[in-house]
């Protein structure tokens, strides 16, 4: 092939922000002219590839209308990685779904994906996913919820090579997802007590938090000191530090201050709870260790993030600010976290039976003083 440029690329291939192009020039008219076809953001030996296919042409000096390319399934996965791993806080995870994508659809064209098709993959996982080598989940079928987030990451895949100009539209985005269980496990304030009772100081802090914060396990994993602000009461979350990307302030209940005031800092670490001056990663061990021992059935660490929004909501909190507590970008996943109970009910009707009594109250004292 002909010699590098000065990007290190062929002759002819360039890349700049929006990805890889053709750059070559023709004759026409007598005079010559600069031509630049863009291929995308698109993996550099499939560029390569194209422009080879296209060096007779360009040395020629012939307009070149380059048809899209017709990317594979593997390569279309491999580039939407890269995109995650500069935007996604999800990428950890994203890995482990790309990497069973491919094992699945491999180097098929990216374009004959057809809902049927998809439909055989989710039917596959639902086989396979359940026999772990391990035999770590013991015959439990995958939840819903699980195959969703694959179906998640595999349209994100068709979605991202249809922006970069990949194809013309998904093919796929009709199909649906399966319908997940809302889950409204709250707990009991005796049993919240009783949870507290059996955890240790560091993992008391981080329940605490959660439950009267409705802070992401991630997020108070990850926090430091320098976000918590004592004079203002308040945890200041950057956009790096959430889920959703944008800041956000948390407030603080003043038990909630003197809990963090008698956490001990660790010489040399940021974070507030940590192991050895490192960021702690998980708790889930001890976590699901002290539910045990109380005797708590059905219930999850995240679940301490539905009791948060509910317990706001019950405090007569108006939903917005909630959201803007907890860090909810949608209502109708705002709704997910915000349970409503028998005894909510039960208030309601007790509420109509107020304004009843005292609206029959009033009337009377009305007739009373005409006659």
């Amino acid at each position: 092939m002909s010699r590098p440029n000065v990007h290190g690329l062929p002759q002819f291939l360039r890349k700049d922000d929006k990805g890889y192009f053709l750059d070559y020039f023709i004759e026409e008219g007598g005079l010559k002219k600069r031509k630049r076809v863009r291929l995308g953001e698109i993996p550099a030996v499939q560029a390569k590839k194209i422009l080879a296919q296209h060096m007779q042409e360009i040395v020629a000096g012939k307009f070149l209308a380059v048809e899209k390319p017709e990317v594979t399934f593997n390569e279309a996965a491999d580039s939407f990685l890269g995109y995650s791993e500069a935007r996604r806080k999800s990428h950890e995870n994203d890995i482990q779904m790309v990497d069973r994508l491919k094992a699945y659809f491999g180097n098929r064209p990216l374009k004959s994906l057809t809902p049927d098709i998809v439909e055989g993959f989710l039917t596959h996982r639902k086989k396979a996913g359940n026999q772990a080598p391990d035999k770590s989940r013991n015959g439990k079928a995958l939840a819903n919820s699980t195959i969703n987030r694959d179906l998640g990451v595999l349209k994100s895949i068709v979605n991202r090579a249809v922006f970069n100009g990949l194809l013309e539209k998904n093919p796929i985005q009709r199909v649906r997802a399966f319908r997940e269980e809302s889950r409204d496990r709250t707990l009991t304030l005796e049993e919240y007590e009783a949870l507290l009772a059996l955890c240790a100081p560091r993992l008391s802090a981080i329940v605490q938090l959660a439950y009267w914060t409705g802070m992401r396990k991630g997020e108070i994993l990850g926090l430091r000191w320098e976000q918590v602000d004592f004079q203002n009461k308040v945890v200041t979350l950057e956009a790096a530090d959430t889920k959703t990307q944008e800041k956000r302030e948390v407030p603080l209940t003043e038990a909630l201050i003197d809990l963090l005031k008698r956490t001990p800092k660790t010489l040399g670490s940021p974070y507030v709870f940590n192991h050895k001056g490192q960021r702690l990663l998980d708790i889930k061990t001890a976590f699901l260790k002290a539910v045990r021992a109380v005797g708590i059935k059905n219930f999850k660490f995240h679940d301490l993030r539905h009791c948060a929004v509910t317990n706001l909501r019950k405090a007569g909190v108006n939903d917005s600010v909630i959201m803007s507590i907890s860090g909810h970008k949608t209502y109708a996943m705002f709704k997910r976290y915000n349970r409503i109970d028998r005894q909510d009910r039960v208030n309601a009707l007790k509420q109509v039976e107020r304004k009843f009594d005292t609206d029959m109250t009033r009337s009377e004292s009305e007739q009373k003083v005409k006659l």
